[in-house]
């Protein structure tokens, strides 16, 4: 177990020796410069970015390699040598000098663990595995990065404005009592305020967090805020493949309505309300799920509405956007990654190819019987994709059929896409419900039909049934034969190679 103890240290205008001029040793120095240290870096070649730096007066170059004594005066060193002897001796006049001193990937020559830092102004983040996985902290960092954005570094700035005014409106810290003034922190925190400051509305933070901590608004009354909606698209069903924003709002929301195939860890451990469908059993109905939203935004809650998909495919997302408007309850959209393009990804077939589909079209398939036209869709999308479409396959490839689609024509169904438990199955087009009636496949589903189905290459299970013409997995040095041969110039998909 690690016996080291987080702590930030003030750097400015201190002196740090950095040991080495490779390119570990000039990450080590930005991050120094970043902390305002006067660095001198010892060796007995650099980097032309470390060049540059110096030549900019930024940093101090000692052309040649380290001498002990080059340590007089420091405050830290940074050994970024691969030689273990140098490490070595840069650490023993450390030690002997009371300078803390890191040599990069060498724990046994480290005072301490330097670790990866996010910064964002004056608020730092900082992840260390004591040495022990750097790349491991070097991820965790790049995340940390994705996260949290600029309007951090503000948000700091305008807490501390917020803070400095309370304290003065009640004469000090000495006429604070700090149980209260932790309870009331808790309680100004207690939001978005990172994204009201990425919307420009800074001041509106600034105003609310002193109002709160003065004692103006003590007792955190939710009926006493602004509610809010977000229309949050959760992606194709790997958890993972949420947007930042999206997690984001997860984060801070009081409670999440989530639709049927959203995965259950995106709103584990809250207030969460299900409003799913399934596919023929409404459980709630559009116009009670608007009103739904519209209530709990009344209450003074974060809401989040949880879409798979994106909430403007096929997600009826417009239509809650509407009611809200028209509520006057503010509200915004976050997009996701629809199925429709994100499940066949994962299963390896592209919606369009260069080579193959220079167009497709979404439909859903709740419609088959009615509001889409089918003829037309047969006849001049390259790719077609289907939504909720797998209990009325059957009908769908008849329709196709007769509008002149080929029966031979590559078509595919992926189950579960992008989860563990995804499956594909690819045939002729006519032989499709066969195929996947053999197959067992369920909803959720996502149907495609076209050349580009080629392109599995053989990755996943390739069924051409009995009664049609296998279709070849197309490789690269045969596709644009393929193309050209399967699409004269007198065809409507035709595409130009």
């Amino acid at each position: 177990a690690s016996t080291s103890e987080g702590a930030s240290l003030d750097l400015g205008g201190r002196r740090c020796v950095v040991v080495g001029g490779g390119t570990v040793a000039e990450h080590k120095v930005r991050g120094l410069l970043d902390a305002g240290a006067a660095v001198t870096v010892v060796a007995g070649e650099f980097t032309p970015a470390l060049r540059d730096l110096a030549a900019r007066g930024e940093l101090e170059l000692l052309h040649r390699p380290y001498a002990r004594g080059d340590l007089a005066g420091a405050f830290l060193t940074i050994a970024a040598t691969d030689d273990g002897a140098v490490n070595a001796e840069v650490f023993a006049e450390a030690s002997e000098r009371k300078v803390l001193c890191n040599a990069v990937d060498d724990v046994g020559h480290c005072h301490f663990a330097a670790p990866s830092i996010v910064r964002r102004g004056d608020l730092t983040i900082s992840v260390s595995t004591g040495g022990k996985a750097p790349a491991l902290a070097k991820r965790l960092r790049q995340t940390l990065a994705a996260q949290f954005g600029d309007e951090w570094g503000v948000l700091v700035e305008v807490l501390a404005r917020a803070r400095t005014a309370a304290l003065e409106g009640s004469g000090g810290t000495r006429n604070v009592d700090f149980t209260t003034w932790a309870q009331r922190w808790a309680l100004a925190l207690d939001g978005d305020l990172a994204g009201m400051v990425r919307e420009g509305r800074a001041a509106e933070v600034a105003e609310g967090v002193r109002a709160v901590l003065a004692g103006e608004a003590p007792d955190g009354d939710r009926n006493e805020r602004e509610g809010s909606v977000a229309i949050v698209g959760a992606g194709p069903g790997d958890p993972r493949l949420i947007s930042v924003r999206g997690r984001q709002l997860l984060d801070a929301a009081d409670v999440v309505v989530y639709d049927r195939l959203v995965h259950p860890t995106l709103w584990e451990g809250k207030d969460a309300i299900d409003a799913g469908k399934e596919p023929g059993a409404h459980r709630v109905d559009q116009a009670q799920i608007n009103e739904l939203l519209v209530r709990l935004a009344r209450e003074g809650r974060r809401v989040v509405r949880l879409k798979g998909g994106d909430p403007f495919v096929f997600g009826r997302g417009a239509e809650e956007a509407d009611a809200l408007a028209a509520a006057g309850v503010r509200y915004e959209v976050v997009p996701g990654i629809t199925s429709a393009v994100a499940a066949l990804g994962a299963a390896g077939i592209p919606v369009t190819d260069r080579r193959l589909s220079s167009s497709f079209a979404v439909v859903t398939g709740h419609c088959a019987t009615g509001e889409v036209d089918w003829d037309r869709l047969a006849r001049a999308v390259d790719t077609l994709v289907v939504l909720m479409g797998l209990r009325r396959l059957p009908e769908i490839v008849e329709r196709l059929l007769a509008a002149g689609r080929p029966g031979d024509t590559p078509a595919a169904v992926v189950e579960n896409g992008s989860l563990p438990g995804q499956r594909v199955v690819a045939s002729s087009l006519a032989e499709l419900p066969a195929v996947v009636t053999r197959a067992g496949l369920s909803p959720p589903a996502v149907i495609v039909v076209g050349d580009v189905v080629r392109l599995l290459r053989g990755r996943e299970q390739l069924d051409p049934g009995e009664n049609s013409a296998a279709f070849s997995v197309a490789s690269t040095e045969n596709l644009a034969d393929l193309a050209g041969a399967e699409r004269g110039p007198g065809d409507p998909r035709s595409t130009s190679l």
